[in-house]
């Protein structure tokens, strides 16, 4: 059955994700089809990490031939604008993107039928033959010059769209407190269980020694 692009975008999210030790780009934060502030640039899926090796990561994803051809078209593809993402990578049905057809500093993620990701090309094989001293230098190849500043205006939108952020922060705050009580009592409840089977066997063993309560 072959991918939609949906399905794509959640898989793309998933491996942004992904620990570096594990073939991904260890972002802390991945968000699908974010952007379009101003006209500009939609992203597929967009992660962040920040730390060592912090940045953004921009995958599109292209389920046609004739999608990724026509992609080379935006002003954000063709260097006339900056663009969304430190580190950018496309993500297609296996065999429909190859190497070869790769604009430059640009990664590939190829999806099998049954969902699972392998990684073709871009900054994360660093990692993958050498040390993070020389992966990280290896990976200035793969780098592009970022908007950062759309980037910011993007996740704060994103942010803003699933309503007050304060109000958020505190609503899992409360419901942080509230799972801590809750889990609390199930562990009290479960000793006063383990107690009552522990007195129970006790009983029961002071009967049989006895000839039960009523002979006692």
């Amino acid at each position: 059955m072959a991918l939609t692009h949906g399905e794509l975008n959640s898989i793309a999210a998933k491996w942004l994700k992904r620990p570096l030790s594990n073939n991904g780009p260890g972002c802390q934060v991945a968000l699908t089809e974010v952007g379009g502030l101003f006209e500009g640039e939609r992203a597929d899926a967009f992660g962040y990490r920040w730390g060592y090796d912090g940045g953004s990561v921009v995958v599109e994803s292209k389920v046609s031939r004739s999608d990724f051809l026509a992609d080379r078209a935006k002003p954000h593809r063709n260097g006339t604008s900056p663009g969304m993402g430190t580190y950018r990578y496309y993500i297609c049905p296996e065999g429909l993107i190859d190497i070869p057809d790769l604009p430059h500093g640009w990664g590939l993620l190829w999806v099998n039928q049954r969902g699972h990701v392998k990684l073709k090309a871009g900054h994360v094989c660093c990692h993958k033959v050498g040390g993070y001293g020389p992966a990280r230098d290896m990976a200035l190849f793969w780098q592009h010059p970022a908007d950062l500043r759309f980037e910011l205006d993007m996740m704060a939108h994103s942010l803003v769209r699933f309503g007050d952020p304060e109000e958020a922060k505190e609503m899992v705050r409360s419901a942080n407190r509230e799972y801590r009580r809750v889990a609390a009592e199930v562990n009290k409840l479960r000793e006063d269980i383990k107690q009552y089977r522990t007195d129970a066997y006790r009983l029961k063993l002071y009967e049989s020694q006895n000839g039960g309560l009523s002979n006692a």
